[in-house]
């Protein structure tokens, strides 16, 4: 029994950690209710379990250090992320928040994060834009064809910029992997057939994609950057509209002042 009571805290310090990392970056008057409340949880737990503190100091200074090593990285590749017209986008050009959008056309869930970052750059038309990066973790070549539906993509965004919309759409429509069939079907019925043809650029600019994408300690795809926090997995939109509300309304708020 005591040594199941030991795992269980242990994990459950480990959980708390993240809330730490928050509450010690901050003055105590600008904690929120759930902040404070998760703070003296954290005291009774390590008051009750002081067996807990040398562990919990390492697992944060673990934590601390990824997060400083991530900001690093994502200094180095700022002007790769915000200031590449290569990359394809949804939105505002000049919108309040910029969200960056690591993604995978063979990836199901995915797909189902696009839709719900249209639908929220359609709420705030002004407020909102997304920065695709594609990361073709699925597939790295297509059997038949000299390219991907990630280099399709881009291709048809740098060559023929009206008609990407369209291919992305029906690039998203498919639940399975693509193949050669379906995306020469797709090339076919936009008349983007040019695009399915190997450029150079285009697979460097995937392969730096996906040095960014393993920089930053990212395991999988859909991911997202918003502000200084990278969130791995698909959000349905009632989880991510309030924070991205919440990110606007601080950016708006920062600008004001």
């Amino acid at each position: 029994m005591k040594k199941t009571f030991m795992a269980a805290a242990i994990a459950a310090a480990s959980l708390l950690a993240t809330t730490v990392f928050t509450t010690t970056t901050v003055n105590a008057e600008s904690l929120t209710t759930q902040q404070q409340g998760n703070l003296k949880k954290i005291e009774a737990l390590l008051t009750d379990n002081p067996q807990l503190i040398d562990g919990l100091l390492t697992n944060l200074n673990m934590y601390l250090d990824q997060q400083n090593r991530q900001a690093d990285i994502m200094a180095n590749y700022q002007d790769w992320i915000f200031s590449n017209p290569s990359h394809t986008t949804m939105g505002n050009d000049d919108a309040t928040l910029t969200i960056v959008n690591v993604t995978d056309y063979n990836c199901p869930y995915c797909k189902r994060l696009d839709t719900v970052l249209e639908k929220l750059t359609e709420e705030m038309p002004n407020d909102l834009r997304v920065i695709n990066i594609y990361v073709p973790l699925k597939q790295q070549n297509v059997k038949g064809l000299g390219t991907t539906s990630a280099e399709f993509a881009l291709n048809v965004w740098q060559e023929q910029r009206d008609a990407y919309e369209q291919v992305h759409q029906l690039l998203m429509r498919k639940p399975q992997k693509h193949d050669k069939n379906s995306l020469t079907r797709i090339a076919d019925a936009t008349g983007t057939q040019v695009s399915l043809e190997r450029q150079q650029e285009t697979r460097q600019m995937v392969d730096k994609n996906y040095k960014m994408f393993t920089d930053l300690g990212l395991r999988g795809t859909p991911a997202m950057i918003i502000g200084d926090e990278i969130i791995g997995g698909y959000l349905p939109i009632d989880q991510l509209r309030p924070m991205v509300k919440n990110q606007i309304k601080q950016l708006k708020a920062q600008k004001e002042s």
